[in-house]
């Protein structure tokens, strides 16, 4: 995870990391539906929190080697349900990535 324009430090990321960790099932779930799931890979997305918490403003730029549409769709869709926590610098921006393995 990388905070944009903050610090990267633990007490900054923690909120964010708090609010995804929930949802590790769902991305499972979005996992099944890559084309090989044996290989593994990494998916990245960018977000912006708003400095009161919530779903985030926008989801924009998914990204990942693992080829699958409904994949994609997949994750940008569960990232967009995420209740955030209020971050600690206020609105936020946030590029975020999840390794799946096999």
């Amino acid at each position: 995870m990388h905070i944009g324009g903050g610090p990267n430090d633990a007490p900054t990321k923690e909120p964010i990391h708090r609010s995804v960790i929930p949802h590790y099932d769902e991305f499972r779930r979005c996992y099944a539906l890559v084309e090989d799931p044996k290989k593994g890979g990494t998916f990245g997305i960018d977000l912006l929190i708003d400095k009161a918490g919530g779903k985030p403003k926008s989801v924009t730029k998914p990204r990942s080697p693992m080829k699958g549409h409904e994949f994609s769709e997949c994750m940008v869709h569960a990232f967009e349900q995420i209740d955030f926590q209020k971050p600690k610098g206020g609105n936020t921006k946030v590029s975020y990535s999840l390794r799946f393995t096999p």
